[in-house]
């Protein structure tokens, strides 16, 4: 942000040219009995402040009117970036491949702190979403996030290699999301996000005994979220879904994805805390005995975001 280093340096400039009244006293007296006094310092302090302020004020106006995107990095590496126009990176490629009980308070403390920098530096522009990362971290940004207005969602299509952004064209055939439920007439509820490929019954092993509310697409795909209203829709029945879940006894909220990030981004700047119950975001790795090895309390009676750790049954 050089517009905000030209602001401060100029206040800087002009501080230091402003004559306090020790100075005026003795230039008057200086005055009186003829003595030359160089004034050109502290002139040439006001006009270098003034002019610094004017050039700080000119590149903050181009500055929040261009597009930054909040790009959260936690998979693979670094080269998303070079994809991207004026990223506010946040990096947490090492927290994700270490996080463990022992260390996570700090990671989530770290990363919380990074996300509220980020808006409270960028609280005046022009904001994106880009994110590479597990489900966990994406869901708390979008907590935080809640308040901020959202511009464009950017996707990585692996195909093409390329990073594009949602597609705003109001009008289009819009797949339907649809949901099947299974009542086990359980304290714990499960919701599942199938938008880029369906979750295997194996999988869910560890949940077997939850209410179950499953979200899909028939023909669910890489990248099938296209349109930005597309995007809209799906979160709002997910978030509606939550808030119902809510209002009823139970206890617990797990959520899976098989998704885009940023619909679970979305989901998640749509729900407001004091009206929900625990939600637990989980964390998928394949190679684990339990396919969903950890997650985090995003919303919970402290609302303090916690790690989990999950076992092999959820409702033991």
């Amino acid at each position: 942000m050089f517009s905000k280093k030209f602001l401060e340096t100029g206040f800087v400039f002009l501080t230091a040219g402003i004559i306090s009244p020790q100075d005026v006293i003795l230039l008057i007296i200086c005055k009186i009995f003829d003595i030359n006094v160089d004034e050109y310092n502290i002139r040439i302090c006001l006009i270098i402040g003034i002019l610094l302020i004017v050039v700080g004020l000119i590149m903050y106006y181009k500055e929040s009117k261009e597009n930054h995107t909040l790009s959260i990095i936690g998979l693979d590496n670094m080269n998303y970036i070079t994809k991207i126009k004026n990223p506010l990176t946040i990096n947490i490629i090492d927290d994700c491949k270490n996080i463990k009980k022992s260390n996570s308070k700090s990671i989530i403390s770290s990363y919380v702190k990074n996300i509220k920098e980020k808006i409270s530096n960028y609280i005046s522009y022009k904001i994106s979403y880009f994110g590479v990362a597990p489900l966990p971290f994406i869901a708390i940004a979008g907590k935080y996030y809640r308040k901020v207005n959202i511009v464009i969602h950017y996707e990585y299509h692996q195909k093409d290699d390329k990073i594009l952004p949602l597609k705003t064209k109001k009008l289009f055939l819009n797949e339907k999301l649809k949901c099947e439920q299974k009542n086990n007439n359980s304290k714990i509820a499960v919701i599942t996000i199938e938008t880029t490929t369906r979750i295997n019954d194996e999988d869910l092993k560890q949940f077997r005994n939850a209410n179950i509310f499953r979200f899909y697409l028939e023909d669910a795909r890489t990248n099938a979220i296209v349109y930005e209203k597309q995007l809209e829709e799906y979160s709002e029945i997910i978030a509606d879904t939550i808030y119902k879940i809510s209002k009823t006894d139970i206890e617990k909220i797990y959520i899976l994805g098989a998704c885009q990030s940023s619909l679970v981004f979305e989901v998640f700047r749509r729900l407001n805390d004091n009206r929900i119950k625990e939600i637990i975001v989980c964390n998928y790795k394949a190679k684990s005995k339990n396919k969903y090895n950890w997650g985090i309390s995003i919303y919970n009676e402290n609302d303090n975001e916690k790690y989990v750790e999950l076992g092999s049954d959820i409702c033991g």
